[in-house]
């Protein structure tokens, strides 16, 4: 998920009471004003004690970001890159079920992965369900079985559609929830899509359940 604070802004004169996200490569403010600013508009970004000063288009602006202030500089200066986020590397054991976006498949291939050709088999240790519908995604109790313990299902999906049958935020977090899973990770794929990431809880994982007590031999 973000990074989110309730704080102020010292813009154009004004203190301005906001929220503010680090959401993927943008901050995005709410409340006495609503922005998204992408970091590569951002011309510079300083800390200065406890406020975190960046110019943009619109001038300076000083959001109020206390002990998080070199941190937030640090996420802003040196975002992660997708891949990273999404938990890929050489090491990692990976399927696909759904048809995934031409430019998503091309971060996937480039993380050097071992990506299966077929949604089929054991032992992944990521998953992306691309669901078409609200339909697809029924697959999910199939495809945590084919998860290895400590791995995680990423359902990538458009985000803002509405009505009854959509493949809405509520229908994809429902999806994991009901079968026991964690959604514990948010992740912008592009202006369009968003990955959610659920895993299985440590207390319900098989070797977390064949572990002995402590103290008994």
């Amino acid at each position: 998920m973000g990074h989110e604070i309730k704080t102020s802004l010292r813009w154009d004169g004004r203190i301005i009471d906001v929220t503010a996200v680090l959401e993927g490569t943008a901050l995005i403010l709410r409340g006495g004003v609503t922005f998204t600013i992408p970091f590569t508009e951002m011309m510079s970004v300083v800390a200065n004690g406890n406020f975190l000063d960046f110019k943009t288009s619109r001038g300076l602006m000083m959001l109020e970001t206390g002990p998080k202030t070199e941190t937030w500089k640090e996420k802003i200066k040196n975002p992660k890159a997708l891949i990273e986020k999404l938990g890929l590397d050489a090491t990692k054991k990976v399927c696909v079920a759904g048809k995934m976006d031409s430019g998503l498949r091309a971060e996937l291939d480039s993380s050097g992965a071992k990506i299966a050709k077929t949604a089929r088999g054991t032992d992944f240790d990521v998953i992306f369900l691309v669901p078409a519908t609200k339909k697809d995604l029924e697959k999910m109790p199939a495809l945590r079985e084919m998860l290895v313990d400590d791995g995680g299902i990423w359902i990538v999906y458009p985000k803002g559609l509405t009505g009854e049958d959509a493949l809405t935020e509520r229908a994809v977090m429902t999806s994991g929830r009901i079968l026991g899973l964690t959604d514990n990770k948010v992740a912008k794929v592009d202006d369009v899509l968003t990955a959610v990431r659920f895993v299985i809880p440590v207390a319900l994982r098989k070797k977390a359940a064949k572990a002995p007590a402590l103290g008994k031999k």
